[in-house]
This record gives structure tokens, C-alpha cells and sequence, in this order.
């Protein structure tokens, strides 16, 4: 079973487990797109899991579109009244448009080699002048990890010049790519801001090469745009 296959199966396993170890306070990134998109935005909504972020952007005015890669959180979106649907991000088309894409804690799992793919899927969704909102770990290379989950999880780490590289490879204009943890969380975190101000891409984008990827700029640069909560995300 590949790493996203088998993340995706832990958590179609765990979802009470991951649920009751998830803070329900919002991420700070709902804040971030709040301040970018008008009262009544259409957003698509990647890995909704137990619906924290989309019930808070609901709450501010905006139209949610709850999508999960694991069937069981759509499952239990539904019970609670949601309207939900299943949408893996491998996925070459995921519907739109829309006034923006709002993934918090879930493009992490995409492999380092297929996130530029997965970024121009999302622009597609995108109408001229959406916006993307997502959050990442920052580190280096990948890991699996059984941090609040029994099955494990497998993770792919970034830091910002590696980031910058995929938005820029996908056809995004970033707005901000900045380290956004605070001094006691247990991980370090990035969150991403970027525009879709160019033309549309085709359907499947170039497949970039394994040194246009390569990870730089490890110099410890702070950039604390954004204020995360000190418990842990994912």
C-alpha cells in the first residue's frame, strides 16, 4: 500500500480517535482567508475532517463546500447535517469554480514529487483572482508517525523555498509563504497564501523533476505572520 493509501485507511479507521484528539478551537489560517475574500465566497473546502474550519467560516458568511479523501469523516459530516462529499486530492477535477481553496493540515500528505499537480488541480477549481489557503509541517524530508492515531500517518515535510517552487510550478502567484508556529507548539508549521492570477492550466500539467523540488533555505528565517495554536493539528 502506498503512503497516501495507507494514511487514508488510518484515518477511515480512526475517526472518533482523531476527532476527540483534535482541538476544536479553528486554525489560525481561517482568520487568513477571511481577510481575503468577501461575505458569501464559494470555497472548497480539502480534508474537512470533523468540520472545525468549515463551521467557522460558515459562522463569518461564507458558503463551504465540506470535502474529505476518507469516507468516514463524510460519513459523519452527514450525520451531523452537512452536506459532504468524497474528494481524494488526487483527483484530476475537484468541481468549481470557486472563490477559493481552503486546505488546512491535509496537503502535508501528498508526496513532495505530486504536490505540483495537486496545487494546479486546486487553481483549476479556482476562479481568476482566487485564492489558496493551506498550511504544511516544515522540516525536512518525509516520516510516518502514530501522534494521535493508533494506524500510522505519513507526512511529507517542507520548508518555504520548496513550497514557493510548487505554488510558482502549478501556475499560483504566492502572497505569502511563511512560517506561522508559535514558540511552544510541538511542530513547526508554514502557511501559504496564494492568488490565481494567470490563464488556466491544461488538465495534466508537466510532472516536475525531482531537482526542481529540491529543498532550500534552511537558515532558520522566522517569519510569524500567522499565530497557531500550540496543539498539534494533525
Amino acid at each position: 500500500m502506498n503512503p497516501q493509501d495507507a494514511t487514508l485507511a488510518a484515518y477511515e479507521r480512526g475517526v472518533q480517535q482523531y476527532t476527540e484528539g483534535t482541538s476544536t478551537a479553528p486554525a489560525p489560517e481561517v482568520d487568513a482567508l477571511l481577510a481575503r475574500v468577501p461575505r458569501g465566497a464559494h470555497v472548497l473546502e480539502l480534508g474537512s475532517g470533523p468540520g472545525r474550519d468549515a463551521a467557522a467560516l460558515e459562522s463569518a458568511g461564507l458558503t463551504v463546500d465540506r470535502t474529505d479523501g476518507a469516507t468516514a469523516f463524510v460519513d459523519a459530516l452527514r450525520a451531523a447535517g452537512h452536506q459532504a462529499r468524497v474528494l481524494d486530492v488526487r483527483a484530476e477535477d475537484f468541481g468549481g469554480p470557486y472563490d477559493a481553496v481552503f486546505a488546512n493540515a491535509v496537503l502535508l500528505h501528498v508526496p513532495r514529487m505530486d504536490l505540483p499537480g495537486v496545487l494546479a488541480t486546486a487553481r483549476r477549481a479556482c476562479r481568476p483572482g482566487g485564492v489558496l489557503v493551506a498550511s504544511f509541517k516544515k522540516g525536512e524530508g518525509e516520516a510516518w508517525t502514530h501522534v494521535k492515531l493508533d494506524d500510522p500517518r505519513h507526512f511529507t515535510y517542507w520548508d518555504e523555498a520548496g513550497l514557493t517552487a510548487a505554488l510558482r510550478m502549478a501556475g499560483w502567484t504566492p502572497e505569502q509563504v511563511a512560517e506561522s508556529t508559535l514558540p511552544t507548539a510541538a511542530e513547526r508549521w508554514i502557511t501559504v497564501i496564494a492568488r490565481n492570477v494567470a490563464s488556466p492550466l491544461p488538465i495534466d500539467p508537466a510532472v516536475p523533476r525531482s531537482g526542481d523540488l529540491a529543498e532550500t533555505g534552511r537558515n532558520g528565517t522566522d517569519r510569524r505572520a500567522l499565530a497557531r495554536s500550540p496543539d498539534p493539528e494533525t
